[in-house]
């Protein structure tokens, strides 16, 4: 069953002495935008945290940032194969292109060990990137998928052409981690081509929430050659804005941690619940490496009517083989 939620503002009657109290102790990270109601403009972000924390809507605590991006990496070292997997996983049931806007590197950069970097939420397991396969062979995946959720497990061709998927639904979860066990089938004409094998993590709006690949070299006959899986990390890393944070005034700073596959920018756009895009730019990421992390930061514009629940997706494209080889994404809550 897929949820909705609409948020209603009402009119609140509050004494003066009242407001002067509350608006002491707000937020001063929100920006300010001119609607036309009977309290000065400069309360309308105080009336509406009442409002939602009153319906018990669970609001972010921290600013959003506005100026200069965070301190980030510019040398973090390379981490191998070895890194904690997820803890304790169970078997689970089967059931427009914007302009390009390069990023300055932030000065007086930091360091970040790999120890602070997250795991992936969406991690293949097996086989690992670079392996040889013969149809069919078996895969294994650690994922996070979340309540009202679904899973899609996809074997793309040379060409872009679906060769195979599987979806899997989620309606409640009794363990965080599940792991999933696939035996993928494909049928290609050639004696042997490169494909790409893919898990996408979707929410209860049909947004996708997360998506990790691995490029594979598909044969019609031969010999397997299985690779070890690498480092279960996290590759993309958002580290503004932070989940559930009330976002005002049409304009919101998107900062983070990349490793990219590709020399390629990535992409980033704002989704609404009902799907639609409502801001999108690309940014590049200056990566001090292979397999090293690189900062990236950039202002994206969005225009909405009204407020949403919007998911800021962040989403590196293919470069042979279309399509996404990576997206990490947050929620947030978006308003005029």
């Amino acid at each position: 069953m897929f949820l909705f939620t609409s948020i209603n503002f009402r009119r609140i009657a509050i004494p003066g002495f009242a407001i002067l109290g509350i608006l002491l102790n707000s937020c001063s990270g929100l920006n300010e935008t001119p609607l036309p109601t009977l309290y000065p403009t400069e309360h309308i972000p105080t009336v509406i945290a009442m409002t939602l924390e009153a319906q018990g809507i669970e609001l972010g605590t921290e600013p959003q940032p506005t100026t200069s991006p965070p301190l980030l990496p510019s040398q973090t070292p390379t981490v191998q194969a070895t890194q904690t997997s997820p803890p304790s996983p169970t078997l689970a049931p089967a059931t427009p292109v914007p302009s390009i806007t390069p990023n300055p590197p932030a000065a007086n950069q930091v360091s970040i060990p790999a120890a602070d970097i997250p795991v992936s939420i969406n991690q293949i397991l097996d086989p690992g990137a670079g392996s040889k396969v013969l149809s069919p062979f078996m895969m294994l995946t650690a994922i996070k998928p979340g309540d009202n959720s679904a899973v899609r497990i996809e074997l793309l061709g040379q060409d872009g052409q679906l060769l195979m998927r599987e979806v899997r639904s989620y309606q409640s979860l009794e363990a965080d981690w599940l792991t999933l066990g696939s035996e993928i089938s494909y049928g290609i004409n050639s004696i042997a081509e490169p494909g790409r094998l893919q898990v996408s993590i979707e929410d209860e709006h049909g947004r996708l929430k997360s998506v990790s690949s691995i490029d594979l070299v598909l044969q019609s006959r031969g010999d397997q050659e299985l690779n070890q899986p690498d480092d279960k990390l996290e590759n993309i890393v958002l580290l503004s804005p932070r989940p559930n944070l009330l976002i005002q005034g049409g304009n919101l700073r998107v900062s983070g941690i990349a490793r990219p596959r590709t020399s390629q920018p990535l992409r980033i756009e704002i989704v609404t619940s009902d799907g639609k895009i409502v801001g999108t730019r690309q940014v590049s990421v200056n990566t001090p490496g292979s397999n090293q992390f690189g900062a990236f930061a950039i202002d994206v514009p969005y225009n909405i009517p009204s407020t949403n629940r919007a998911r800021i997706q962040v989403w590196e494209p293919g470069s042979t083989i279309p399509g996404i080889i990576h997206l990490s994404s947050v929620e947030v809550l978006l308003s005029p």
